[in-house]
């Protein structure tokens, strides 16, 4: 399909090459007018131009072909029940490929902000929360739209039909509650928190099991379903107060993520400390790779923290390939307004890169820590996303810890919710 602009430009040969990806269309751009009216085959003018009375126009808003970041006041609007901006004209009536752009190359986060505790990005200032459709997946509804306009126009275009998939990830904060943790840390840990001393002792003992160890479980569930989750483990040698995980030198840790990366895929779920100290990063991914003993190209930021663009740039020069961080720590939604992956886009350099961006909606630990769910209300909302993913044929990637899917009190029930949560959304989502 040929497309029409007065300028061809990094962003717009991005978005195309977006929408050429999520269709199946192979989007040539030309800025030749002659060679968009010769052309005999389906055509789209992205342009302000008025070329013959009868195309498929899409009129631009300029965000595609500006360089630099502009700060944008931006208030949605409801067309057909859709929220859209950068409202112009042509037969969408807004510019949804700059639409597109704005949310999935997280324009706004290169905007100065107040961080929040841990410095990230707060939900808050996002467009998807104030404009309401932070629940929704908004750029694969608008793909939708772009996919039905144009075989309205062009019946005879081929479309990639997409298929739901589930992903489920699971972060090892912390391998056990009590075990090889070595008796100092655990009589500090009975000091501060005496009421768990009797199950620290039983668990220490052999007497009872870790209640963090649920890896076998895991396993079962996973084996039954016939898919193939991704765990991400810490592997760092530095511990502050938000990095408190086992030493990735400890023997049974090292075998734990062995004995799992066997059957599954390994990641790594890199250290607040190497935001901080970005060096630390690459000797985090060759540990984790040496213990596996093949390389590591998947990651997500321990607490979910990242800052555009230092981060995405750190992960590409350590040799990551994945990161599954796109998600906020403090609220379950679509941080980047698809379930869908996508190709980072550097706007500092105005390049796209080669680090794909695997965006999650549900992460146990908001549900459960942040917004104060019981496990019946988790399981509700876990639904909820799930079945707007199912709608759109996403990808429906799921976030959960060992520690919630243990034998802690605080949580009872939801390992068995869980289970059966993802193993009836893994068949609707086949049927």
């Amino acid at each position: 399909m040929l497309v029409y602009t007065d300028v061809i430009t990094p962003r717009i040969q991005y978005i195309f090459q977006y929408l050429g990806e999520k269709t199946g269309i192979t989007f040539k751009l030309t800025d030749s007018i002659e060679e968009y009216k010769t052309a005999t085959y389906p055509k789209i003018n992205y342009s302000s131009n008025v070329i013959s009375t009868d195309e498929f126009d899409i009129m631009p808003c300029g965000l595609l072909t500006e360089t630099g970041i502009n700060h944008k006041e931006i208030i949605p609007q409801t067309q057909n029940d859709l929220p859209v901006f950068f409202t112009t004209g042509g037969v969408f009536g807004f510019d949804l490929p700059a639409a597109i752009f704005y949310l999935i190359s997280r324009y706004e986060e290169y905007d100065p902000f107040t961080p929040d505790k841990y410095g990230r990005y707060p939900y808050q200032n996002s467009l998807a929360h104030k404009g309401r459709f932070l629940q929704r997946p908004l750029v694969d509804e608008w793909v939708i739209l772009f996919v039905s306009r144009l075989l309205n126009s062009f019946p005879s275009v081929e479309i990639k039909t997409p298929d739901f998939e589930l992903i489920p990830t699971y972060d090892i904060d912390i391998a056990w509650s009590y075990l090889h943790k070595g008796w100092l840390r655990n009589i500090g840990g009975a000091l501060k928190y005496p009421e768990t001393s009797l199950e620290r002792l039983r668990v220490l003992t052999g007497a009872q099991k870790d209640p963090f160890d649920c890896y076998d479980q895991l396993d079962a569930w996973h084996e039954k379903m016939n898919c193939k989750p991704i765990y991400f483990f810490p592997a760092g040698t530095k511990r502050t107060s938000l990095d408190k995980h086992i030493s990735p030198y400890n023997r049974s840790y090292r075998k734990l993520i062995q004995r799992i990366a066997q059957k599954s895929d390994a990641g790594l779920h890199p250290s607040m400390y190497s935001n901080r100290h970005p060096e630390s990063l690459s000797e985090e991914k060759k540990i984790l790779e040496d213990i596996i003993g093949k390389p590591v190209h998947q990651s997500r930021q321990h607490y979910l923290w990242f800052k555009l663009p230092v981060t995405y740039r750190a992960l590409i020069k350590a040799g990551i390939t994945d990161d599954y961080s796109m998600g906020y720590g403090t609220i379950n939604g679509f941080r980047a307004s698809t379930s869908r992956s996508f190709l980072w886009y550097d706007l500092e350099k105005e390049q796209m890169t080669s680090l794909r961006i695997h965006p999650h909606a549900w992460m146990d630990a908001n549900s459960f820590y942040e917004q104060k769910l019981n496990p019946d209300q988790a399981a509700k909302e876990f639904k909820d996303y799930q079945q707007v993913i199912q709608k759109v044929k996403g990808t429906w990637i799921t976030v959960s810890h060992n520690h919630l899917l243990g034998q802690q009190k605080n949580w009872s029930g939801w390992a068995t919710q869980y289970e059966q949560l993802i193993s009836s959304e893994l068949h609707s989502g086949q049927t």
